[in-house]
């Protein structure tokens, strides 16, 4: 499972991640870090490189080999709702 202090340091920091999920190589701007559904472990996050762009929920038991970057982004993605329903409960969030 992938590391949540390293997910929730990347999001203060406004630090783009990279990661395989499901056998693809992406980057992407975490912003939200919770607990969804059951309370299985995701991560919210624009995705810049992968499969095409936008927003994507990745679940942390399928993500391997993060790596936080230390490129940065500035403001959050078009379209962020810090108040996602999708999480019932938030760990780190922009």
């Amino acid at each position: 499972m992938a590391d949540t202090k390293a997910i929730a340091q990347a999001i203060k920091g406004r630090h783009l991640l990279a990661f395989r999920y499901h056998d693809v190589e992406r980057q992407v701007r975490p912003h939200i870090l919770g607990h969804v559904g059951q309370g299985r472990l995701a991560l919210s996050g624009w995705q810049v490189e992968g499969t095409g762009s936008g927003w994507r929920l990745f679940h942390l038991d399928e993500i391997e080999t993060l790596v936080d970057t230390g490129d940065r982004f500035r403001a959050p993605a078009t379209g962020y709702n810090p108040r996602d329903p999708a999480f019932s409960r938030v760990i780190a969030r922009l």
